[in-house]
């Protein structure tokens, strides 16, 4: 019987692998987040086209897709159903949204 030991490589780590680390889906934080920011730049429609634009890097607007969507088209996350979520706390909610717009067709368009 041959007792020999098989060499050792000293300092190996174990490296995570990318598609590993997964992030936390966390949706009530993007709504804080785009709501505040939302209600801070008033009724501007060109100050809320520049915040979306520069804000792209930081929120991951693939991820959070529906709620993206719920937000700029109702207001507010939307329960299954179509009720909002948040109706009793007026900070979870904004008024740049497309339901809340004047019912004509040039209001409408500067939304879209």
């Amino acid at each position: 019987m041959n007792k020999h030991q098989k060499p050792v490589l000293t300092g190996q780590r174990l490296k995570t692998r990318k598609r590993d680390e997964k992030e936390k889906f966390k949706p009530t934080v993007f709504r804080d987040t785009l709501v505040q920011q939302l209600n801070e730049a008033g009724d501007d429609l060109e100050a809320v086209a520049k915040f979306l634009d520069s804000t792209v890097s930081r929120l991951d607007y693939r991820r959070y897709a529906d709620t993206l969507f719920d937000i700029l088209v109702a207001g507010s996350v939307l329960a299954p159903g179509g009720t909002h979520i948040d109706d009793g706390d007026k900070t979870k909610m904004t008024n740049h949204c497309v339901f809340s717009a004047n019912e004509d067709h040039e209001t409408i368009r500067n939304y879209a």
